[in-house]
């Protein structure tokens, strides 16, 4: 299946997230940032398109997942979109020891108990599993859906270049008092960007440094 933003075309496989509403505002957020020269991280990059985006701006970038098909299409999609891409299978930041000036995060956010019976793909993230080596539907990031965007904020710190900054998106079914504290609590500096209204939820997207 083919997905297309702009001027950027993708190859979208069953097993990885295809770019919805929340990738779409990170691409729109995203345009207002000078990234050319800089080195970025796309955390979670699925099939790749703002791995792809920050690329055709002049970053240098690096994109990672956790599922090892995530991976593969990036490459490809980088390649069929005449970009250089790195890419490297990582869960969160567990194979990455660099620093980064940019990072952007679209996270699996979702609260589990919200989530009961829906068949939407708009809830589908998948996950690969160490484990059992097979792919499974991930819903959501747990049941409150801050299990994977804390374990990130965790880390982010020690990624951050001097004056670094990260995007990411979660929704407000996410609880964006919860979200803040987080990020005080690993002293991030949190701000939101923008809060845009869709059918079941709001998206929130919020700029992060130290």
């Amino acid at each position: 299946m083919k997905f297309y933003h702009r001027k950027v075309i993708l190859e979208i496989s069953d097993s990885v997230y295809e770019p919805q509403e929340d990738s779409l505002l990170l691409a729109e957020i995203l345009e207002r940032y000078k990234l050319a020269g800089k080195k970025c991280l796309d955390m979670g990059c699925g099939s790749g398109l703002l791995a792809i985006l920050m690329a055709k701006k002049g970053a240098k970038v690096i994109a990672c997942d956790v599922n090892p098909e995530a991976i593969k299409i990036t490459a490809s999609n980088a390649k069929a979109n005449n970009v250089k891409i790195k890419t490297i299978k990582s869960d969160l930041f567990s194979a990455l020891n660099d620093s980064y000036d940019f990072i952007i995060f679209n996270p699996p956010y979702l609260p589990a108990e919200n989530l009961e019976g829906q068949s939407s793909s708009r809830f589908r993230r998948t996950k690969f599993s160490e484990d059992t080596h097979q792919h499974k539907e991930q819903w959501s990031g747990g049941k409150t859906g801050r299990d994977i965007i804390e374990k990130f904020l965790q880390e982010l710190p020690k990624h951050f270049n001097k004056n670094g900054k990260s995007l990411m998106v979660f929704s407000s079914l996410t609880g964006e008092k919860e979200v803040r504290k987080l990020c005080e609590k690993n002293d991030i500096f949190f701000r939101i960007l923008k809060r845009e209204k869709i059918p079941w939820e709001k998206l929130i997207l919020a700029e992060l440094s130290k």
